[in-house]
């Protein structure tokens, strides 16, 4: 498990959840950054802003692991901000950090402000330590301290020589083996002043060092450490530290930062089991109280950094060394045995929290467990006097107790000092002090310790007026002893061994962590455990969901697979070409499951156990074979047979297209995958096969993943070169440009100019003034490719590499191996210069289509008439047509220029291109010169050609535009542009005399119409395409909207003065209405005679504008007929004059003959009176008679009467006053016509039927009593 606790210490785990949260927030931003918003607002949308909030995720990991300033990355962030997001933040009316320059500004802002507080905070931490400006701007060299990086050198090659040795231990054993680890090597570190016996103590604690070099120096004198020193024993590792830590502690500070530092970051988790500090006696006894208590502040510092920077907390041992300095020693202890002088002579107290002591009190603790020992000296004194035979080792023994005794005191004062408690620390509840022990490596017999408080001391002190400053002083001794005692001494050791081996060593599990990392490593070995659990789990539920969804996903493809075999066996059996695309479908889409993305499965159906990727890789293998077997060899037919129908229609186009179709199909031909796949389709289309697919779409995927094989010809049949020959030899029958022609338009459609519209060419908006009645050209207008900057900058540019694409093309489709045949087919013609016939036969039927397309288009362009035919609008739409035309902006001289432009392809270049060249051009080169004079002469040619196909055909437009070139000498247009003028000129003429004529007209007055609009109008039919087809109907449409608009303003005056006369003189009276009021003879004369109220008006105003030839009456031009039903009134007062008023004068006169050819036979007697002129008739000779209307006397009477009488009351049928004779004809029931033509009036006198045969009471076989009752006022 030592593995799990490096994988999980406080400085791995740190580091792997800081560099784990920096990596999912940088995947967060990249994948969820563009669907996090606001609103419709997504500022990571994105890649760059996305790259650049990742690079700002990246400083702060940076910023963490380098200790930058915070507010670095505070303003970085800032300045992201501001120029991701704040496009999208709305202050106000708008959003004001939109632009780049107003975020640049706030940006900088952010940048002065941070450069401020960085200045600021540099002049507090100057304020503070003024020496960091001698570092800032001092030119010294920097020294490189290398006891740093020796000491951190030190404990790295300790720690890794452990690890390495670890290694070695098979991994099962290391792993599974209770036994401990190298790795877990408790560590010691020993503390004490220089020479104060460090080093010593460990080579002469009883342990064993493995390494020859570390055990070659036991028992011989150490040389001091230089800075710290690693001892190896088979038990522990002894970190050996110099004595200047303690003694010059400032100035070697970084140093023992790095030591601790180095400590921590080799050896993390139990960085130091113990320290050892060694205090010598000389060290106690020697020095004043105020440098013991500087020594204890010292080695308190010490101990308090150690605790602190390595987080632990330890057991300190003090070890007192060189006991052989104290007077006596040697002589007292030297009667022990070895084993003797291994055992402990100290005192061991409770550690931590075990002990209850007060630690106030642990001086008198110390003092009275060390006083214990003094006992002991005492109490063995007299025995070991007696035991002595020389009297000075029995005088140096007895000063030993007192010397003891001084030394206690001093080590508990120093105790004391080390180890009292502090209210803020952990030292306030626990002690560190594990023991106080005395020893001694050696006995060097170099120096004594002479206690200046006994009394001879004093004594001495006194004489040589010398004033101690300790306790005690170090005096040197004679070295007279022999070199083999010396080496006795190095060999003697005293109370070490079983203080390292039962007590140092045994305590190494009593190191702990102080609370807050112990908590921390707690948490930690929680999280990590969990952590472990819930892998364990999340790896079990995803293997067995895993295994569970890949388990349905294979039963649901077993049930694809059996649905698959049967169709399968199905077409097989019926051979049902339908079938196909469901074989085909469920082929491609056998792995496809609900909710499954087959080649990006989700983590449910992974951890091993994904079969999808296999099962994809399987039915796409089935599903190209299905195309390849079964899809291939109905394309292969299909195309066989569309060649073959091609071939019976006789359609050179068609079987073109099939022939190359077939070619590529069967392998025969160039492979281009695009037009395969395009072809195929649109064949299958035609012939109804693509329905069974269901969408087009679906076709052509499979047709991609047919063709996406390179082996797709693989079931494929061999070529019928029988077929391929004849299509061939049907397709040489016509000549090689009109096989070339279309498809070189189709390869130049792509790069053509946008189509010309009629809105472009007029330079209006749309359908103001002009338009299309061609549907096609009306839709799309002139192909872009049929246009001056089509020819010139696309086809003109464009035909030779076309041509050579699509005759190499026309090879390999018609078998033609010859690649210089174009070549040999150039000519050279001496009058211009080296020429292509195919090229000038493809541009002649280009420019033949030119040519047809803009006469179709010029024939085909109207005015808009949708408003033409409106009379209700009066003359504004005529005057605004007319305004648009004749305005500054012209749209009629627009289109003129531009059917010009357009039609006239042929440049500006002098007949004779090859005259004068050479003295004209002057130049040196002849290689040149011939090069200048060939391009010349193909111009020339060009220009020829453009002539004949295209500028030709509409010399006449040039000639009646003028603005066309008149080089060509096709017509004489010496007044190019006069009639285009001319035409112009009349219009505006025109449009004057509408606005003229329509402001009287709104006036009420009639306008004067002139005919010079209508003799340009005829005029027009001589012009060419389109004016023609513009003036005429213009001005046309506007003479009749003006004769309109007179005819209406006639009709109304009619209505409004000789109706309203008509009205009152009468309408509602008798005999026009069935009314009792009667109009007066006198008003009927006065309105209906001649040179009457309405023959004088129709004289004066009408009689030169009425056409009265015609019926009914119309007014003369091209007027509709129901704007002349104002008329009526002066056609029927015509009649009623010629029926009423028979004398031609101005008096009401009517002179009628009156017979009886029939009268009831139960009549016996008829009278008739008509104003006292009497008619009887008795049944005979039927005799007419003669009378006059209206008669002489004053009231007109008529009467009629029959004999003999019906009733007493029957007085017959009398009718009076002036209208009597038309009140009379009322009683007619009904009328005959005679043999002569006359009409016969049926009278029925009580049931009895009377027939009077009358002369000059009709009008064109009509009473005259119908004429006046038909008669109606305007």
């Amino acid at each position: 498990m030592s593995y799990l606790n490096r994988i999980f210490s406080g400085r791995f785990t740190r580091l792997f959840m800081v560099v784990a949260f920096f990596a999912l927030l940088i995947a967060a931003i990249w994948f969820l950054g563009p669907f996090l918003g606001f609103g419709e607002t997504r500022p990571l949308e994105s890649t760059e802003a996305s790259i650049i909030f990742i690079i700002l995720a990246l400083l702060c990991l940076v910023s963490f692991w380098f200790n930058i300033p915070f507010f670095m990355v505070m303003m970085a962030t800032a300045c992201v901000i501001v120029w991701v997001i704040g496009p999208y933040v709305f202050i106000g009316y708008g959003y004001p950090l939109a632009g780049i320059m107003a975020r640049f500004f706030v940006i900088s802002v952010i940048l002065f402000c941070a450069l401020i507080y960085g200045i600021w905070k540099l002049l507090l931490a100057l304020k503070n330590n003024p020496k960091l400006l001698d570092t800032l701007f001092s030119n010294k060299d920097v020294k490189v301290d290398t006891q740093i990086y020796e000491v951190d050198a030190i404990i790295r090659d300790a720690a890794e020589y452990i690890k390495k040795i670890s290694k070695n231990i098979s991994f099962v054993r290391r792993f599974i083996q209770p036994k401990k680890s190298l790795s877990d090597l408790p560590w010691y570190m020993v503390l004490g002043t220089q020479g104060a016996g460090k080093t010593s103590i460990i080579l002469h604690s009883g342990q064993n060092f493995p390494l020859p070099e570390q055990l070659n120096r036991i028992c011989k004198e150490s040389s001091p450490t230089k800075n710290c020193e690693c001892w190896f024993a088979n038990e522990a590792l002894f970190i050996d530290t110099a004595g200047k830590y303690i003694d010059a502690a400032h100035s070697n500070m970084p140093e023992w930062e790095v030591l601790l530092k180095s400590i921590k970051k080799y050896h993390p988790i139990k960085a130091l089991n113990g320290v050892i500090i060694t205090v010598s006696v000389s060290d106690v006894m020697g020095r004043s109280k105020t440098e013991l208590y500087d020594l204890s502040a010292k080695i308190r510092s010490c101990l308090d950094d150690t605790r602190k920077f390595l987080g632990v907390r330890f057991p300190v041992y003090v070890v007192v060394t060189k006991l052989d300095q104290l007077s006596g020693f040697a002589e007292y202890f030297r009667i022990l045995t070895e084993q003797e002088r291994e055992q402990i002579w100290g005192v061991t107290f409770p550690y931590g929290d075990d002990m209850k002591t007060a630690v106030a009190e642990l001086r008198s603790v110390v003092e009275s467990e060390l006083t214990l020992l003094e006992n002991r000296i005492e109490r063995n004194m007299t025995m070991r006097q007696q035991e002595e035979y020389e009297n000075t080792d029995r005088k140096k023994m007895y000063a030993l107790p007192q010397d003891f005794r001084m030394l206690t005191q001093g080590v508990a004062e120093i105790l004391q000092n080390i180890f009292f408690a502090s209210r803020y620390d952990e030292t306030q509840s626990y002690t560190s002090l594990r023991g106080v022990y005395f020893s001694s490596s050696h006995q060097p017999e170099k120096s004594v310790m002479v206690n200046d408080i006994t009394l001879i001391q004093k004594w001495r002190n006194f004489i040589n007026n010398r004033i101690p400053d300790a306790q005690a002083y170090s005096a040197s001794l004679q070295e007279d002893a022999d070199f083999l005692i010396k080496d006795v001494s190095y060999g003697r050791q005293y109370f070490l061994r079983q203080l390292f081996s039962e007590i140092i060593i045994k305590d190494a599990d009593l190191v702990r962590h102080n609370f807050r990392v112990v908590t921390k490593y707690r948490f930690q070995n929680f999280l990590g455990h969990c952590f472990c659990i819930m892998i364990s789990v999340f790896l079990l539920s995803g293997l067995y969901h895993s295994y569970h969804n890949n388990g349905n996903y294979l039963d649901a493809v077993e049930v694809k697979v059996a649905r698959l075999e049967g169709e399968v066996k199905t077409f097989l059996k019926t051979a049902n070409q339908n079938m196909l695309p469901t074989l085909l479908n469920l082929a491609q889409f056998l792995p496809d499951f609900a909710g499954l993305d087959v080649l990006n499965p989700d983590l449910e159906y992974r951890y091993g156990l994904y079969v999808g990727k296999s099962l994809n890789r399987n039915s796409d293998g089935l599903y190209h074979f299905f195309l390849r077997k079964l899809l291939f060899p109905m394309i292969e037919s299909q195309s066989h047979a569309a060649l073959q129908n091609a071939i019976y229609n006789n359609d050179p186009a068609e079987v073109y297209s099939a022939l190359k179709l077939y070619l590529m199909v069967s392998g025969e031909g160039e492979f281009n995958q695009e037009y395969l796949i395009a072809s195929i389709t649109t064949a299958w289309d035609i012939s109804g096969k693509i329905q069974p697919y269901e969408e087009r779409s679906l076709f052509m995927a499979h047709l991609k993943k047919l063709f996406s094989q390179p082996d797709w010809r693989q079931y494929g049949e061999p070529a019928d070169k029988e077929l391929i020959t004849e299509a061939r030899e049907l397709l040489n029958r016509n000549l090689l440009s009109a096989r070339l022609y279309d498809r070189v338009k189709s390869a130049m459609q792509a790069d053509a100019p946008e189509n010309l519209t009629l809105n472009k060419i007029t330079d209006e908006e749309a359908g103001q003034v002009f338009t299309v009645i061609d549907p096609a050209m009306a839709e799309k207008g002139v192909p872009g490719l049929f246009t001056y900057n089509g020819y010139h900058q696309v086809f003109k540019k464009k035909i030779s590499g076309i041509l050579r694409k699509l005759q190499q093309e026309d090879r390999w489709v018609m078998g033609n191996a010859q690649p210089l045949a174009s070549l040999k087919a150039l000519k050279a013609d001496p009058n211009a210069a080296i020429t292509d016939p195919l090229k000038d036969e493809l541009t002649r039927l280009y420019l033949k289509e030119y040519t047809r397309t803009w006469q179709t288009f010029l024939k085909s362009i109207r005015l808009k008439s949708d408003e033409l035919d409106n009379n209700s609008m009066g003359l504004s739409f005529d005057i605004y047509m007319m305004r648009t035309l004749v305005s500054t902006n012209s749209p009629l001289v627009n289109l003129a220029k531009e059917a010009v432009k357009q039609t006239t392809l042929a440049a500006d270049q002098p007949e004779s291109l090859l005259k004068g060249q050479g003295s004209s051009m002057g130049m040196n080169s002849q290689l040149l010169d011939a090069a200048s004079k060939l391009n010349l002469a193909i111009a020339a040619h060009e220009k020829v050609i453009l002539r004949q196909g295209v500028d030709n055909f509409f010399t006449p437009l040039r000639n009646f535009v003028g603005g066309g070139n008149s080089n060509n000498g096709a017509a004489d247009t010496s007044n190019s542009g006069a009639k285009l003028a001319t035409i112009m000129g009349v219009l505006n003429d025109q449009y004057t005399l509408l606005v003229i004529s329509d402001s009287a007209i709104k006036n009420g007055n009639l306008p004067d119409v002139s005919d010079a609009g209508q003799r340009l109008s005829a005029e027009s039919a001589v012009w060419p395409d389109p004016f023609k087809y513009i003036i005429a109907p213009l001005l046309n449409g506007a003479y009749k909207r003006v004769n309109h608009q007179v005819v209406n303003n006639t009709n109304k005056t009619i209505t409004a003065s000789l109706g309203e006369v008509c009205r009152t003189m009468l309408q509602g009276r008798y005999p026009f209405a069935d009314a009792s009021e009667e109009v007066s003879l006198r008003d009927f004369e006065q309105f209906f005679a001649a040179g009457g109220i309405v023959d004088d008006y129709f004289k004066k105003s009408l009689a030169d504008k009425v056409d009265t030839s015609t019926r009914p009456w119309r007014y003369k031009g091209e007027v509709e007929t129901q704007s002349s039903e104002a008329l009526d009134i002066f056609e029927q007062a015509q009649q009623i004059r010629k029926a009423f008023f028979q004398n031609g004068d101005n008096k009401l006169a009517i002179n009628y003959t009156v017979a009886i050819p029939y009268m009831s036979p139960s009549v016996t007697q008829l009278t008739l009176n008509f104003d006292g002129n009497v008619m009887t008739y008795a049944h005979g000779p039927v005799l007419p008679k003669s009378f006059k209307w209206p008669g002489n006397r004053s009231e007109s009477v008529v009467s009629m009467s029959t004999r003999p009488r019906v009733t007493l009351e029957d007085n017959g049928v009398t009718k009076k006053g002036p209208w009597a004779l038309m009140r009379w004809l009322d009683t007619v029931e009904d009328i005959e016509t005679s043999d002569t033509g006359q009409p016969i009036l049926i009278f029925d006198m009580h049931n009895r039927q009377v027939k009077v045969e009358v002369t000059g009471l009709t009008y064109k076989n009509e009473l005259i009593i119908d004429l006046l009752k038909n008669f109606y006022c305007p």
